[in-house]
């Protein structure tokens, strides 16, 4: 028997009085509740976000990035998984550090598709960054992850697709974001068709990408690409 059922009964044996003024007293908070109405809710995040803080100061405590990475790994994004997906199950739209934090961490650690999912859901919302971030929407947040993380890739010699691929559309589309971005998008698509021999392809990409940026440093890959296409044109009008 919960604690707060026990007094209401115990308040119902000592008389009407005492039961009316229990049954007009509000029950009292438990984490079982957390999420049941928002002022349950905003009691609970109020204890996550203070569990959280705590777990940035551990952060920022740890001197190099591979400890960081395992931290983020293995203890705090599944021990902030169950608040995270109750949240998004409840209905509710507030204000949460917690869950974008949580998006942050899951792009820190590669986890791209949770981490997209969850950007989804907290734009849905309009969702903050933290103050510490200097572009506050998450749109920018995500695409510049997302590129950064390409680029690395790319000079690593692995794939940064479907990932760059994927993300096309939204940040030269749907997304309002800075002409940089979505151009750097387009360099990197450009370049590697390049290497590929997909000069159509590689140009049309690489001159959205000066068109979007002028100062995207394309020019020497562009006439590359348009010398390729006119031998081409010259290799098949030879050979008719």
């Amino acid at each position: 028997m919960s604690l707060a059922l026990a007094h209401k009964r115990r308040m119902l044996a000592s008389g009407g009085a005492a039961l009316a003024a229990a049954a007009a007293a509000p029950l009292a908070y438990s984490p079982a509740e957390a999420l049941s109405s928002p002022a349950n809710a905003r009691k609970h995040l109020l204890l996550m976000e203070a569990s959280l803080d705590q777990d940035l100061e551990r952060l920022s405590a740890l001197k190099n990035l591979a400890s960081k990475q395992s931290l983020k790994r293995e203890e705090l994004l599944p021990k902030y998984q169950d608040f995270i997906q109750r949240y998004m199950e409840s209905g509710l739209v507030m204000p949460n550090r917690v869950l974008v934090q949580v998006m942050v961490w899951l792009f820190d650690t590669e986890q791209f598709e949770d981490g997209l999912e969850l950007a989804d859901f907290a734009i849905e919302q309009g969702q903050e960054m933290p103050e510490r971030f200097k572009r506050r929407d998450v749109q920018t947040f995500v695409a510049d992850a997302v590129i950064e993380w390409a680029y690395a890739e790319y000079n690593a010699q692995r794939s940064p697709e479907p990932y760059l691929s994927d993300l096309l559309p939204r940040v030269d589309d749907e997304w309002e974001l800075t002409e940089q971005i979505p151009s750097k998008y387009h360099k990197l698509i450009g370049m590697r068709a390049m290497e590929a021999e997909q000069w159509e392809t590689a140009l049309k990409h690489l001159e959205r990408s000066t068109e979007l940026y002028s100062k995207a440093g394309n020019e020497t890959r562009i006439q590359k690409c348009r010398k390729a296409l006119a031998k081409q044109v010259t290799a098949t009008t030879g050979a008719e």
